[in-house]
């Protein structure tokens, strides 16, 4: 079963995210293997000691020692039930973010040692009371479980070597003591075993290691490298805003003014479909500025700035800031009347602020000229061409006086 090694600390409260390296993530990963074959080894383990045991209880039935046997079983029982336990416990956490591989691994270790232990010593406790035959069949069980457990504990050295100890030792010690040369073989046997397992685990704890390293340090830098990528895009994203916005009101700067224009004429060549474009600019604002102070003149400009903001109705529109008090609205597809419209309401919205402006030579109150054009886009003109008959006639609205609105007509 595939884990999600992206985990938390599974006694931990908080919710920061801990960076997790590749190291980590690794023995993670071979912790993760041991508790994936937990159950599987509970049942081979708890089958093959109920055959042993059955085996065995025709012989100790009959000395009376059947209890000794019982009480073995039980106890081995209880063991294999901790380890169930143990497993449901893990499994709460292996979709967390974080957890300490080096505390669930100890919890697995003492685990195998001890029904190591039960299945080492019990085997060593029966072969003196039980016959040759039975005991070949304890001396090929122990051997198969032993070489078995590869299988099952390759990715810690240390814990295959304690299980096979554990399961192998009590019977090796049991073989020595007997003073016999069939024992001294099988002695012998199991040295060579135990031997011989250790060093095949160790060859295999090297090749996942090897695998295991390339595999996450792979990831990790790809995972880094995605977050770096991430990062840059997003500071691209806060340049190019900040490269295209008005700092002081908001709106789009002249930068970004010039390219809208130029994407809306493009768009709209071919289509038969007029532009409109707006040149507004506050009259006397400079005038305002010195009598008045910079900061309320600012303030009043960001005023009028949020009023112009309020009549842009499609995403396709544009109001931008292009100089001092100078404003602009890109219309596609609004007719020359209907933007003619839009810029009475702009100029009465102004009237309306009623800002006061005892330096203004039209109105004591803060007025705005307004210079507009309309134009189809045909492949023979170009945004160029909007762009001055619109200044053209702001500057028409000027030289009569301002606080008007002027149309330049083609």
């Amino acid at each position: 079963m595939k884990r999600n090694l992206n985990i938390n600390h599974d006694n931990s409260n908080n919710n920061t995210e801990h960076p997790v390296s590749s190291l980590q993530l690794q023995q993670q990963e071979l912790v993760a293997f041991l508790y994936d074959r937990v159950s599987v080894g509970i049942l081979i383990t708890l089958f093959i000691s109920t055959v042993v045991s059955m085996i065995a209880y025709i012989e100790l039935s009959i000395q009376g020692r059947q209890q000794w046997l019982f009480l073995w079983f039980g106890i081995l029982c209880i063991v294999l039930y901790f380890r169930y336990l143990l497993l449901k416990k893990f499994r709460v956490i292996e979709n967390t973010r974080y957890y300490s591989h080096l505390k669930w691994r100890n919890r697995f270790y003492v685990g195998v040692v001890v029904a190591g232990l039960m299945q080492g010593v019990g085997a060593a406790w029966l072969m003196p009371y039980v016959t040759t035959n039975v005991q070949l069949i304890l001396h090929s069980v122990l051997l198969g479980m032993g070489m078995g457990a590869i299988a099952y504990l390759s990715t810690s050295l240390l814990i295959y070597i304690s299980y096979l100890l554990t399961i192998m030792m009590p019977v090796t010690i049991w073989l020595f003591s007997q003073q016999e040369p069939d024992s001294y073989v099988l002695t012998l046997l199991y040295l060579f075993m135990i031997g011989a397992g250790s060093m095949s685990v160790k060859r295999m704890n090297v090749l996942l290691n090897d695998a295991l390293y390339f595999r996450f340090d792979n990831e990790t830098l790809v995972s880094d490298l995605q977050r770096l990528l991430k990062a840059v895009a997003s500071s691209n994203k806060a340049l190019e805003k900040i490269s295209t916005t008005d700092e002081l009101t908001g709106l789009s700067n002249y930068r970004a003014f010039r390219v809208r224009l130029e994407e809306v004429w493009q768009e709209s060549r071919g289509t038969n479909s007029p532009i409109s474009l707006l040149r507004l600019n506050l009259d006397y604002y400079h005038e305002y500025n010195a009598h008045y102070g910079l900061q309320m003149g600012d303030d009043k400009l960001c005023e009028v700035a949020g009023l112009l903001f309020t009549e842009i109705t499609h995403h396709s529109q544009m109001v931008a800031r292009l100089n001092g008090a100078e404003f602009a609205l890109i219309l596609p597809g609004m007719s020359c009347e209907n933007a003619r419209l839009l810029a009475l309401r702009l100029e009465k919205g102004v009237e309306n602020l009623n800002i006061e402006h005892i330096k203004s030579k039209s109105v004591p109150r803060l007025t705005v000229s307004i210079g507009l054009n309309s134009q189809v886009a045909t492949a023979n003109s170009s945004s160029r061409e909007l762009l001055t008959k619109a200044d053209t006639a702001l500057k028409m609205a000027k030289n009569k006086g301002r606080n008007r609105i002027e149309v330049l007509e083609d």
